[in-house]
């Protein structure tokens, strides 16, 4: 639904020289992480950001 915003967004954001991870998750609707938290597509997605936040945490440390 938002992939094309977000996707600009990340540009916009790289294009500065900001960190950011985009990922495009393939048949989720938006808010598929919420609504089908057991669904593979939103472990795998929900395991991504995990991942991220634990990174930038570590680094903001």
């Amino acid at each position: 639904m938002f992939r094309d915003e977000d996707t600009e967004y990340a540009l916009s954001i790289w294009s500065t020289g900001g960190q950011a991870e985009l990922h495009v998750w393939g048949g989720g609707a938006h808010g598929f992480d919420m609504y089908m938290p057991d669904a593979e597509i939103s472990r795998a997605a929900l395991a991504a950001r995990a991942s991220w936040l634990r990174r930038i945490w570590s680094v903001a440390r």
